[in-house]
């Protein structure tokens, strides 16, 4: 089982539709709503490069092709919530992936709502780091919950005082 935690949520409709999670390692997963039981909500997650998560995001990939064409081998998982926690329990083989599990073909995400949301929840940082001291800034980003990759994409300069 991998603890995953939740990075973004891409559609909601009462809980999470789609939403993206990131383990410890920094893997990205795209998860998808599919059932319920009375252990909570399960979501077919696949694991999905940041280029290719991108791709959905801004409406280039259909969400269907995202899982039934993988970008690497045993990339497919079950993901439950449960309580606030979210871990991809069970890797599946494609063979074992129903189509009840899959989403309809031809849904490719609009983020023009996600465009809004994202203007509307900026703070700004001024940060003075020594150019030598790279793991302080590390240390830092680590400390305050930030992601990496989300930083990729909200720093549009970076100074070296």
């Amino acid at each position: 089982m991998r603890k995953l935690a939740l990075e973004q949520i891409l559609e909601y409709y009462d809980v999470p539709q789609i939403m993206t999670a990131t383990d410890v390692t920094g893997t990205h997963y795209l998860c998808t709503l599919y059932g319920e039981d009375e252990f909570g909500y399960k979501y077919l997650g696949v694991q999905i490069s940041e280029p290719r998560l991108m791709a959905f995001i801004h409406g280039q990939v259909d969400l269907r092709d995202a899982y039934k064409y993988p970008e690497v081998d045993n990339a497919l998982y079950i993901v439950t919530a449960h309580q606030g926690e979210l871990a991809a329990t069970t890797m599946l083989q494609p063979q074992d992936v129903s189509d009840d599990m899959l989403p309809e073909k031809g849904y490719y995400l609009d983020s023009s709502d996600l465009d809004d949301q994202a203007e509307q929840s900026v703070d700004t940082y001024e940060l003075k780091v020594p150019a030598n001291d790279r793991s302080t800034f590390s240390t830092f980003v680590n400390r305050m919950g930030w992601r990496a990759s989300a930083l990729r994409r909200t720093i549009e300069k970076i100074a070296v005082l």
